[in-house]
């Protein structure tokens, strides 16, 4: 995998996961040779749309929708793999990453109380 030209690019993309980083280098391919745009310009905005589908690699965590039990919750997450699996094991099953500014913002009118829980 290539280098991003900018370093603040590159020390963003050092923060994706594998697939992440490939997302990243896809669309940056896309973006340079379909928008004739220099290289350079071509990753800054492909990790400004990495970043706005997974705003996640910002935070540290991630929102999930869960159901577990016939209910479905939502939850934070800081390891997703190691969240998958506990969701596994207790029968629980992810559907869907949720944007948490979002959710915030539209389910709870820009602030909610986060109660202390386990699934």
């Amino acid at each position: 995998m290539n280098i991003p030209m900018n370093t603040l690019v590159s020390d963003m993309v050092n923060l994706l996961d594998e697939s992440l980083r490939e997302d990243f280098e896809e669309r940056a391919g896309i973006i340079e040779f379909d928008a004739e745009l220099p290289r350079g310009h071509a990753e800054c905005l492909a990790l400004l749309d990495v970043l706005q589908r997974y705003p996640h690699v910002l935070t540290g965590a991630t929102l999930l929708q869960v159901k577990l039990k016939n209910s479905v919750y939502m939850g934070l997450a800081t390891d997703i793999d190691h969240a998958r699996q506990y969701l596994k094991n207790i029968g629980g099953v992810e559907i869907a990453f949720l944007n948490l500014k979002d959710v915030i913002d539209h389910q709870f009118e820009g602030i909610c109380r986060i109660d202390i829980a386990h699934f």
